[in-house]
């Protein structure tokens, strides 16, 4: 090769690899850019769940006849958001469930007192409405920093990867965001959401049956005593129509107590998340216990029927994540009421004429009334 071809092969590797890094920085641009956009919807959804919760929290508050100061409200409320749940040592694994329930219990009933401590007029739930709007902005404020973090990262290690694999992600974290924008919505208006789902079913199955109300002494859980074709039901439910999902694996310890002998059938009836191109409002059967959350009280209620050798059935009614947070649509209201009618149908199908049937509605009650 003479000097010529070298010296054109040279020029040619240079303007490639100049090309190479132009590319590369202009795609590092738009990813960070991207990112960027989300970042500002993100902060946004969680400024304005948290000005929701002040403005709710200086709503109530006004009622007691106390001076709202707005400034020291929100940097009060500010202060809740940011406050952290620390998880036991799981170390050593014995005990676990119960040391968990204990601090979940803790940090739900220290916001409550809280919340009554500056608003002492207010009620049971409106309570209740603040510590979720509580509750929900710290579910947006951990997803915006945990954001964030990872973006600040990749900037700072200059990591292309990293900001193409959080971008990629994006979509689906916006998804979680969109969902709990629409828990502050139904929070604020207090009406039922599809996660309500369950204890709606179970105050209509109440009502059609002019079920008699039972004092178990469980806080912030509804027990009911009805007749059915022969067989004798007992309805658990989260107390409404604040929001609230009760303390379910109390009740249903309480109630294998006292009607253990009897006892034949348990069935849960809770939402679903349902997969894509699957149908909303779907109502499905199964089999085991269908609770959510932080799996303490499925524990605690799978450890109860394995001691009372009780059949566990589940009904199920599909929705999306952004659905079960939002206020409830038509169709998962049209679903609840087939829900209620497979209920009884399981009833007739499992129970055997004078013994008793347990039927729990998971869920949050709110906007639910008992």
């Amino acid at each position: 090769m003479d000097g010529g071809g070298l010296l054109d092969l040279l020029t040619f590797i240079v303007i490639l690899a100049f090309f190479s890094y132009v590319s590369r920085e202009l795609e590092v641009r738009r990813l960070a850019s991207e990112i960027e956009l989300y970042l500002t919807l993100f902060k946004a959804a969680r400024d304005y769940a948290i000005s929701s919760a002040v403005r709710k929290f200086g709503e109530v508050a006004a009622k007691s006849s106390l001076r709202v100061n707005l400034s020291d409200l929100e940097a009060r409320v500010k202060r809740l958001v940011e406050a952290v749940t620390i998880p036991p040592e799981s170390l050593d694994p014995f005990g676990f469930v119960r040391k968990l329930k204990h601090v979940l219990r803790s940090e739900e009933l220290s916001l409550k007192e809280e919340v009554k401590r500056e608003a002492p007029a207010a009620s049971k739930g409106e309570v209740e409405v603040i510590a979720d709007l509580v509750g929900v902005a710290r579910g947006l404020n951990l997803i915006f920093k945990y954001v964030n973090h990872n973006y600040v990262l990749a900037k700072r290690f200059k990591s292309y990867w990293l900001l193409l694999q959080l971008d990629a992600l994006l979509p689906f974290i916006a998804e979680e965001v969109r969902a709990y924008e629409s828990a502050v919505e139904a929070l604020l208006k207090q009406a039922p959401i599809g996660d309500s789902a369950g204890p709606l079913v179970l105050s209509m199955l109440a009502k059609e049956l002019k079920a008699e109300p039972v004092p178990l002494g469980v806080p912030d859980t509804c027990v009911y005593r009805a007749s059915y074709e022969g067989r004798e039901l007992v309805l658990v439910k989260a107390e409404g129509p604040g929001s609230s999902v009760g303390r379910l694996d109390e009740a249903v310890r309480r109630v294998l107590a006292a009607w253990g002998s009897s006892l034949s059938l348990v069935v849960t009836i809770d939402a679903m998340l349902k997969l894509e191109g699957e149908t909303s409002g779907e109502v499905v059967e199964g089999y085991g216990v269908a609770i959510g959350g932080t799996g303490v009280e499925k524990y605690g209620i799978e450890e109860l029927l394995a001691e009372y050798d009780l059949k566990p059935y589940a009904i199920l009614i599909k929705m999306s994540a952004e659905e079960a947070l939002m206020p409830m649509s038509k169709e998962l209201y049209e679903a609840c009421v087939k829900a209620k009618e497979e209920a009884k149908k399981v009833v007739l199908a499992n129970v055997k004429p004078g013994e008793t049937a347990l039927i729990v509605g998971v869920g949050n009650t709110l906007g639910v009334g008992n």
